[in-house]
């Protein structure tokens, strides 16, 4: 079953339910009012009813006029034409409903209200004497579920009581064709409120499931490797988020395809350069073409190396990437480590006209690796020897602060626009497209050297350099904790 189907069936279901409750509470409500209608009637006909038998009582002071009669044949005598009945004896009694009393007994006022036939309709009446004992009329009955008691005064004296015993359902037609014809009116609306209803939950539910289906055919391109996806948000809800998160990942989805294509053809290019070279040097030394010699030895030793340098950042790239670099964290003096490493590598500033001045604090110390500090100064003076131009200036500083050590590389031309500065770390990017190869290097070297400044805690950017090349600037942590 879908999501649309269940959306439905639940509201449907949740509807149907609400309304059958509603529908029960307002019938039941109904037959209890109804029936407390119809014990205010049978009230109003016991009193028209006592007028008469007082008038009886007055003029025979005993019951035995009505014991013969019967009490049907009071029932529809006005006490008017009754011989003898004098003025103003009769005066009403408590009325007991349900067993309880409805009206005090200083409720003095006789019911005005003239006879009316509901002889035939009327319920089971009886009459019984001051002590409760049964006269005349209908037997007593213990399955009725009401009774209306109403009692017989004469001059303040109560002379008998007259009683009816009322059923659920009503025995008078009118009453029972009312009742009736309410039943069927609370089924027709509940029917008209359940097609309305089913009607709004159709709605409700193609509303809310419609972006659910959008979402859905989304994934679904995604799955297939469609990442030209772009859904169009417009709900303010969570599955408008979902949306937007969903257009945000085939973005990074297509970024990443496009990069995965461009590394491969990064890499494939570099690696090709390189044998092209020396397969070409093999040939011709194989061919005669050139003579076997020191100097066609030291060009297939250079190309070799180079192959191995990239071969070597290839490998240190990915084990930084999975966190497979292992490090070893201990409070270091990292001036050191930046003088032997200019050290190192001032000589190879020299061969290419470099001029390298440096401006290292002492006693520097950090938590950190020293083998992978090392690595980070490396690549990075070398990155700036191998892109500065001929007859140029590097310089470079080592400094600490309140809360971090800071190192900085700057060199003079070329430069690097501010906008594709945070390019410079991503794998094999180079600014040129030209893909010459001016400059030695696969474009990993700063890579693998944010790898390692995340792996510390620091961070690493670039920017222009106040000489006109670019600014290199880590900073670390000054910490004994762990990291």
């Amino acid at each position: 079953m879908n999501i649309f189907r269940k959306v439905f069936l639940s509201f449907l279901g949740l509807t149907a339910i609400t309304l059958l409750i509603t529908l029960g509470l307002a019938r039941w409500s109904f037959d209890q009012g109804f029936l407390d209608f119809v014990a205010g009637l049978e009230q109003q006909r016991l009193g028209e009813l006592s007028v008469t038998l007082s008038a009886v009582y007055s003029r025979d002071k005993t019951w035995d006029a009505v014991i013969k009669s019967g009490l049907e044949h009071y029932a529809s005598t006005p006490a008017m034409h009754i011989k003898g009945r004098p003025p103003a004896l009769h005066q009403p009694s408590p009325l007991r409903h349900l067993g309880k009393d409805l009206d005090s007994p200083g409720n003095r006022a006789a019911p005005p209200h003239p006879r009316r036939n509901r002889q035939d309709a009327a319920p089971p009446t009886a009459l019984f004497d001051p002590q409760g004992k049964w006269l005349v009329g209908a037997k007593p009955r213990s399955d009725a579920n009401d009774m209306v008691s109403f009692s017989i005064y004469l001059q303040g004296e109560k002379v008998g009581e007259l009683r009816s015993w009322l059923d659920s359902v009503p025995q008078s037609e009118l009453a029972s064709s009312f009742s009736t014809q309410q039943r069927y009116a609370s089924i027709a609306i509940g029917l008209l409120c359940l097609l309305l209803a089913g009607i709004a939950s159709w709605l409700l539910a193609t509303k809310l499931t419609s972006p659910v289906k959008q979402v859905i055919h989304g994934v679904e391109r995604l799955s297939l490797g469609h990442y030209d996806l772009s859904l169009n948000p417009t709900r303010a809800d969570e599955l408008g988020i979902l949306m937007r998160n969903l257009n945000g990942l085939s973005h990074i989805l297509s970024e990443n395809r496009s990069a995965k294509n461009r590394w491969f053809a990064d890499i494939s290019h570099e690696l090709r350069t390189p044998l092209t070279i020396l397969l070409g040097e093999l040939d011709a030394l194989e061919a005669g073409i050139r003579p076997f010699g020191p100097k066609q030895i030291e060009s297939l030793q250079q190309e070799a190396l180079l192959l191995h340098r990239l071969v070597d950042d290839l490998y240190q790239l990915s084990l930084s990437d999975v966190g497979g670099l292992k490090y070893h964290f201990n409070q270091i003096d990292i001036s050191k480590i930046c003088h032997n490493v200019c050290s190192a590598l001032a000589s190879k500033a020299q061969q290419k006209g470099l001029q390298l001045t440096t401006q290292i604090q002492d006693k520097v110390t950090c938590l950190a690796d020293p083998q992978r500090i090392e690595q980070l100064f490396i690549n990075l003076l070398n990155n700036a020897i191998l892109y500065t131009q001929q007859g140029g200036e590097i310089q470079v500083s080592l400094s600490q602060n309140a809360h971090s050590a800071v190192f900085e590389i700057n060199d003079t031309l070329p430069s690097v626009p501010e906008e594709d500065c945070d390019k410079l770390f991503d794998p094999l990017y180079r600014q040129s497209t030209s893909r010459n190869r001016s400059a030695a290097g696969a474009g990993l070297g700063l890579t693998i050297c944010k790898n390692i400044v995340i792996a510390h805690k620091g961070s690493i950017t670039a920017s222009p350099s106040t000489l006109g090349g670019l600014c290199a600037r880590v900073e670390l942590r000054l910490t004994k904790d762990k990291i």
